[in-house]
């Protein structure tokens, strides 16, 4: 990019743009369109849904989002929050202080993927040998299985999802508190 300078003061021909901030002059603001106007609305969204954001502070910043015309003023309503945040051209992400990478929980067995299928097919499996063979005893491979299969495990699974359950519960609640009390 170059420069140009025709009112007094010089010229700044054959400069470009990193010569221009060297020399104390301004680096040109970014603009932006409605893409990026719109992926900050969606992720303020994200934020009053979150319930990090009140109702108020939500309306002000969308406001001056959907009013922004450079990057730098939609970089500035996220400089507080958390990820997610709107997609910018030329401007930096964010750091979240204190962010973690997300590190994805152990890979299920072959076990935990095939236990519950084996499970489930254990009785008609005994019911074909029954029918086959005629003999009665094949049923008790329903009970065996399972026990063989889940041994307890089963149960340290569903207490997980009912954790899971209450902690998404809990969660609901206190965003329901925080939009009642605003």
């Amino acid at each position: 990019m170059t420069f140009r300078s025709g009112l007094g003061g010089g010229t700044l021909a054959g400069m470009n743009q990193g010569d221009a901030v060297a020399a104390g002059r301004p680096e040109p603001e970014m603009r932006i369109g409605t893409a990026e106007r719109e992926s900050a609305a969606k992720a303020l969204d994200e934020h009053l849904n979150a319930g990090r954001l009140g109702v108020q502070e939500y309306a002000d910043r969308s406001a001056r989002a959907a009013n922004a015309g450079v990057a730098h003023e939609v970089t500035e309503l996220f400089t507080d929050l958390p990820a997610p945040h709107p997609v910018l051209p030329g401007a930096a992400p964010l750091p979240v202080a204190g962010a973690t990478a997300e590190v994805d929980g152990p890979r299920p067995s072959a076990l935990d993927t095939w236990g519950p299928r084996i499970v489930a097919a254990s009785p008609i499996i005994a019911l074909v040998l029954f029918l086959v063979f005629g003999q009665w005893w094949y049923f008790l491979l329903v009970p065996l299985s399972g026990a063989l299969f889940y041994g307890g495990h089963g149960h340290r699974r569903r207490d997980d999802r009912h954790d899971e359950r209450d902690r998404r519960r809990a969660t609901r609640d206190e965003q329901r508190i925080r939009r009642d009390e605003t």
